[in-house]
C-alpha cells in the first residue's frame, strides 16, 4: 500500500467514525418507539412505561410506548429484529422475547443472541406463586401433597408461554416430582382476573399486579422464588424456606436495541438508566412493585441473555418446557 492509499483509506476511517459519532450526537432528533411486548397493566408495561417517562425527561423527544403483544413477546421481538439500528426503535421487556424464546419457541423468526444488541438489566424481582380464595392449597407444601395426590390437577397460571413464571414452575415439577399443567395467558392482567374469578387456582407471576390483593385478602401469597422473602410481602415464604433447598429463581427486565445499534446510542440510554436507577425516588418506586434496580452493563446483558437461555436447556430436555 503506497501513502496516498494509506492516506485515503485512513481519511475514510475517520469519516465513517467522525459520521458514527455526529449521528450519536445528534439523536434524538425525532420521537423513539419504544416496544412494550406485553398488554398495558402488567409489570414488564410498568417498567416500560417507567423507562420511556426517565427517557424522554432526559433527552426531550418523546420514548413513545407501542404494545406489540402475542405469541409470547415474539412478534415484539420479530418487529424489533427488523428494525433499523438507528436508535429509533428500542424493545423493554421480560426476559421471554429477549432470551427465553429462543428455547420454548421452534420457530422463532429471530435469533436473540444475534437480532439484538443488549443495553442493560432494568430490574429484577422475584416471581410470585399465588393461590385464588377457593384453591386447595394454600401453602408450597400443601400444593405439592395434593398434587402427589390428585395427578393432572393442578393447573398455574402464568403470564406467557417462556416467561419466568413457566420457568419457575417447571423447576418446581422437576425438583419434586409433581406434575403441573402450564396456562400460559396473553400478558399478568387477564391471568389476574382469572386468578381472582377463581377461574384459575393459582399464578406465577412478577409480584407487582398481586400485592394489593394479597394485601386485601382477595387472593393468598403462597410462595416467593427468590432466596429472600421481599419487604412488601414478610409473611410468605421463599420456595426454599417451604422445602425446595437452594431454590433461588428471580426474574429481569431489560432494554435491547436491533442488532448493530451504534454504541454511543447504547452507552447513552444505558447511561441515563443507570442514573436514575440510583435516585432514591427511583428505588422506592420499584421496590413498591417488589422490583429490584439491576442496571448492568451491555456486556453483562449479554450474559444474563446466554444464562437464562441455558438454564432452559435442561427442562426442555426432560419435557417439562414443550417448545411450540
Amino acid at each position: 500500500m503506497n501513502r496516498r492509499e494509506f492516506i485515503v483509506l485512513g481519511g475514510s476511517a475517520v469519516a465513517l467514525a467522525s459520521g458514527r459519532i455526529a449521528v450519536a450526537a445528534n439523536w434524538p432528533s425525532k420521537s423513539v418507539v419504544v416496544i412494550s411486548a406485553y398488554p398495558p397493566g402488567g409489570t414488564s408495561d410498568i417498567i416500560a412505561r417507567l423507562v420511556a417517562d426517565l427517557l424522554t425527561a432526559k433527552f426531550g423527544q418523546q420514548f413513545v410506548i407501542e404494545n406489540l403483544a402475542g405469541a409470547a413477546g415474539a412478534l415484539a421481538g420479530g418487529k424489533l429484529a427488523r428494525s433499523a439500528p438507528d436508535g429509533y426503535t428500542i424493545l423493554i421487556s421480560g426476559s421471554a422475547p429477549i432470551a427465553a424464546n429462543k428455547v420454548v419457541q421452534t420457530n422463532l423468526a429471530y435469533d436473540p443472541q444475534v437480532d439484538f444488541t443488549p443495553i442493560t438489566v432494568v430490574a429484577e424481582s422475584p416471581a410470585l406463586l399465588t393461590a385464588s380464595a377457593k384453591a386447595p392449597a394454600k401453602s408450597l407444601q400443601e400444593l405439592i401433597a395434593y398434587a402427589k395426590a390428585n395427578p393432572g390437577k393442578i393447573n398455574i397460571g402464568n403470564p406467557g408461554a417462556g416467561t419466568k413464571g413457566h420457568i419457575c414452575a417447571a423447576i418446581i415439577s422437576l425438583q419434586t416430582g409433581i406434575e403441573i399443567n402450564h396456562i400460559p395467558y396473553k400478558g399478568s392482567p387477564p391471568l389476574l382476573a382469572d386468578l381472582l374469578g377463581g377461574h384459575i387456582d393459582f399464578a406465577l407471576d412478577a409480584p407487582s399486579n398481586y400485592l394489593p390483593h394479597i394485601k386485601d385478602g382477595k387472593i393468598h401469597g403462597v410462595a416467593v422464588t427468590s432466596a429472600q422473602r421481599i419487604g412488601e410481602l414478610p409473611n410468605v415464604k421463599t420456595v426454599a424456606e417451604q422445602g425446595l433447598k437452594d431454590y433461588n429463581q428471580t426474574l429481569w427486565f431489560g432494554a435491547v436495541g436491533p442488532k448493530g445499534m451504534s454504541p454511543e446510542i447504547v452507552s447513552a440510554i444505558h447511561k441515563a438508566i443507570k442514573e436514575w436507577s440510583d435516585t432514591p425516588a427511583a428505588k422506592a418506586k420499584l421496590a413498591s412493585l417488589g422490583l429490584t434496580a439491576v442496571v448492568n452493563t451491555p456486556d453483562e446483558m449479554r450474559g444474563s441473555i446466554e444464562r437464562e437461555i441455558e438454564s432452559l436447556k435442561p427442562l426442555v430436555k426432560a419435557g417439562l418446557v414443550q417448545p411450540s
